[in-house]
């Protein structure tokens, strides 16, 4: 599900890819109310809406369609997009795609306890993933030896 939220203009946007329904909606629209009273609004006016769009047709696709969802939101496009079974796969590429290009590069990073390197420490590779760790979070594997990180054992 979405909700996008305008506290300028007391309104919530409601969208759900298996469909909204009036107890959904209801129970947006409290959930946004009780929110917007804890950081002091008034909310005796406020609303909760929603717009046509086309339902999903499976049972995974929900997070694919309300991340589709958010992208037309903010460029200011119709929601209207096809949900068939191949443009939601296409969609699955476009945002992994998109993840992959805008992530920051994590080379330095441990692939353990995700901190960077540093000047004094050891670092070992596993022979199957080629991910990188410090040798003492992978509790110091002899060097000599080839070696398999714990999600490849």
């Amino acid at each position: 599900m979405l909700v996008v939220m305008y506290p300028h203009e007391k309104k919530t946007l409601f969208l759900d890819p298996l469909g909204e329904g009036k107890g959904k909606t209801k129970v947006c629209l409290q959930s946004t109310r009780a929110f917007m009273r804890m950081k002091g609004c008034k909310v005796s006016r406020w609303t909760c809406s929603t717009l046509p769009h086309n339902r999903q047709q499976d049972s995974t696709s929900c997070g694919v369609l309300a991340l589709k969802f958010a992208e037309k939101i903010l460029l200011g496009e119709s929601i209207e997009f096809e949900t068939s079974q191949k443009a939601v796969h296409e969609l699955r590429l476009d945002i992994a795609t998109s993840l992959l290009r805008e992530s920051d590069d994590l080379s330095r990073l441990c692939f353990y306890c995700g901190m960077e390197e540093q000047d004094e420490e050891h670092w070992i590779c596993c022979d199957i993933c080629q991910q990188w760790y410090h040798h003492q979070c992978v509790q110091r594997p002899p060097v000599d030896q080839p070696y398999l990180c714990p999600g490849c054992t």
